[in-house]
């Protein structure tokens, strides 16, 4: 027995079976029903087994409890059993009314109760909810799948890029020493050490997001650290004549960190100031010992734009200025945070911007 409507080839009408032993009762919820769904009907549970076999798409079961052979309990217990169909919502349609009756239904995964006789209002409204309930989780599956393959099919993407792209760079680095001119060779070797640096950064921070990265913490001299990173920077410092000056008093201020980790903060921090400082300015960079950590300060002239206060940690927060990705001083919390430090920021006179960064002192 079988009533299907025939739908929009546009819209994806939802699809209801009726399992019920009375050809009557069928035909009455189907007419309640079939204005707004497809409807499937069986009159017992091996022909709803066979129905519910042949199309993956249904949406919702009405099931009676009272049939031969396999009664309604027993349907929803196989159902909810298999892992093809678990995910059904299943109201139970029963002149069974009894408190013990609906609570087995609902122990069994039944979503809803409706006793008979039938009233229509009250079928139509109940089926609607539910409907709308399972095609929400649908989408939201589906959507979670789609994710799911999107990042695995980044990772794959980012880890062919660095292997595809650090050989050749490599490679260059090897033959620097064949180059006669040393002010030729020396920004050859800023260039791709900084684009090593961004492919790597690229996978760590993906990690990171995701709770993957495995950090492996070790002892990190700041003052060589950030020492590289003055001079990674220099090809945007020097055009601006900016000076980047380090103060560390002590030589001897390690950090339980990661050194490429580490490198990349201070990196795109140190970017951050130079682009937002003006010309023939200076940068502060201080290294300080406390308690348990050890703290970076970067300071430079020019304050951060009120209206991006709240929001400067954020990804892309800064991406519509001339410069840069946004992803300078997100990054620089990920990996803060993810070697367990903290950062934060301060805006002196509004004239300038110090960005803090501790770390667990080694």
């Amino acid at each position: 027995m079988n009533g299907d409507k025939k739908p929009d080839s546009h819209v994806a009408v939802p699809v209801i079976l009726i399992v019920d032993d009375e050809p009557g009762n069928i035909d009455l919820a189907s007419s309640v029903l079939r204005p707004d769904y497809r409807i499937k009907a069986a009159t017992n549970a091996t022909t709803a087994l066979k129905i519910i076999k042949a199309d993956s798409n249904i949406d919702l079961i009405l099931l009676d409890i009272m049939m031969p052979n396999i009664n309604g309990f027993e349907l929803c217990r196989q159902l909810k059993n298999d892992q093809t169909t678990a995910d059904i919502p299943i109201i139970f349609l029963t002149a069974k009314s009894q408190v013990e009756d609906i609570t087995q239904g609902f122990k069994l995964g039944a979503v809803d109760y409706i006793t008979k006789p039938l009233q229509p209002d009250v079928l139509s409204a109940r089926v609607k909810t539910h409907v709308q309930l399972h095609q929400t989780r649908k989408l939201l599956k589906s959507q979670v799948t789609t994710l799911e393959e999107n990042a695995r099919l980044r990772e794959d993407i980012e880890r062919l890029t660095h292997h595809d792209l650090k050989g050749p760079l490599g490679v260059i680095l090897f033959e620097l020493n064949k180059i006669d001119d040393k002010s030729v060779s020396n920004s050859i070797e800023e260039s791709v050490t900084n684009l090593l640096n961004m492919i790597n950064n690229s996978l760590d921070i993906f990690k990171i997001e995701n709770g993957t990265y495995p950090l492996d913490p070790d002892m990190v001299d700041l003052k060589h650290t950030i020492n590289r990173a003055i001079k990674s920077v220099r090809y945007l410092s020097k055009p601006k004549n900016i000076t980047i000056k380090l103060i560390q008093k002590q030589d001897d201020l390690y950090a339980l960190a990661e050194e490429l980790l580490c490198l990349s903060i201070v990196n795109n921090l140190l970017k951050n100031a130079v682009e937002a400082s003006p010309d023939n300015q200076t940068i502060n960079i201080e290294v300080t010992e406390q308690e348990e950590m050890v703290s970076i300060r970067i300071e430079n002239q020019g304050a951060i734009p009120e209206d991006l206060r709240d929001t400067i940690f954020e990804k892309y927060a800064t991406s519509n200025l001339v410069r840069g990705s946004g992803l300078g001083a997100y990054s620089a919390k990920l990996m803060t945070e993810a070697q367990n430090g903290r950062i934060h920021f301060d805006v002196i006179d509004n004239q300038k911007t110090r960005f803090v960064v501790e770390l667990p002192k080694y």
